[in-house]
């Protein structure tokens, strides 16, 4: 591959769980460092994902995901709980860059999604530096993790995504608690479905983030297949970590 050709993964699993698994494989893999800069774009079925440091049990429904058959799934990067369907696109960037300034990074990436629903029609806000919404009402949320100077960058945009759903999952995440664990800050959301007012077809978004991605980095998108490291160390995480009751409820790894 040239310098201004990335890798795009266009690799999707029918299950959260592998799916989270793959995310911290793109920065872990042991030739990770030489298999950068890449990109995923990616969707999940119906689920609860809570970041890092929160408790499940504070920020989502368990009895509603348990009736509606929505998976509860614990990421390995910090941040609050979001709820994603088919109707969510997911974007994942790594890079290898210095990592003194992570806002910038931050700033930088998330005009990504910002570029896509102005290239949509819809004017957004950026929030916070890590959230995106559209008339005060978030449409797209994002963190990172850091691995020596490797960066993995992920965040989601609700395309059609069940409004309805979320605000019923997420209600325990408007109540306030005492605990030492990271809190999700509610706020209303919306998507972008709702926004235009019409059907919104979530590939020709996807197209949209490529688009958005060659523009802001001036690169060439090539796609690519999983390496066998990447392969190796996804199942070995997905095996030991994020198919485990242990880490999707408690945060632990046995």
């Amino acid at each position: 591959m040239t310098c201004n050709e990335w890798r795009f993964l266009d690799v999707s699993y029918d299950t959260v769980y592998r799916n989270l698994a793959l995310e911290e494989a793109l920065i872990s893999s042991e030739h990770a460092a030489a298999e950068i800069p890449k990109v995923r774009v990616w969707f999940n079925p119906a689920a609860v994902v809570v970041g890092r440091f929160q408790d499940v049990h504070l920020e989502a429904d368990l009895a509603f995901c348990t009736r509606r058959n929505i998976a509860i799934a614990r990421r390995f990067t910090g941040g609050g709980t979001v709820y994603q369907d088919e109707g969510s696109l997911n974007l994942t960037i790594v890079t290898k860059e210095p990592v003194n300034d992570l806002q910038k990074i931050q700033h930088r990436n998330i005009a990504v999604m910002k570029e896509t629903l102005l290239r949509m029609g819809v004017e957004s806000d950026v929030a916070d530096s890590n959230s995106i919404t559209v008339m005060s009402r978030k449409i797209s949320g994002a963190s990172l993790a850091v691995k020596h100077n490797l960066v993995l960058w992920h965040a989601s945009l609700l395309v059609s995504t069940d409004l309805e759903v979320i605000t019923q999952v997420l209600s325990p995440s408007r109540k306030r608690f005492t605990t030492n664990r990271v809190r999700s800050r509610w706020q209303p959301v919306t998507n972008l479905r709702t926004a235009l007012s019409q059907h919104v077809e979530t590939l020709k978004v996807k197209e949209q983030v490529l688009n958005s991605i060659e523009h802001i980095f001036k690169v060439q998108l090539r796609k690519c297949q999983l390496s066998p490291s990447e392969r190796t160390r996804s199942n070995e995480l997905y095996d030991l970590k994020y198919a485990t009751t242990e880490w999707n409820n408690e945060g632990i790894v046995e």
